[in-house]
């Protein structure tokens, strides 16, 4: 999470201790983890801006 830019990081493919692969989206892009153990989606509409 970087407030200064408003973004959020998805960090995936964990292999070997480390993560290699990430992707980025803005504040307020939801994550939808219904699919999964989790099963509830993550909203990102308050995250605290700098």
């Amino acid at each position: 999470m970087d407030p200064y830019t408003g973004e959020w990081h998805l960090h995936t493919l964990p292999r070997d201790g480390t993560y290699h692969g990430s992707v980025s989206f803005g504040f307020g892009e939801e994550v939808d983890l219904t699919g999964t153990a989790v099963g509830l989606v993550l909203k990102t509409d308050e995250f605290p801006r700098d």
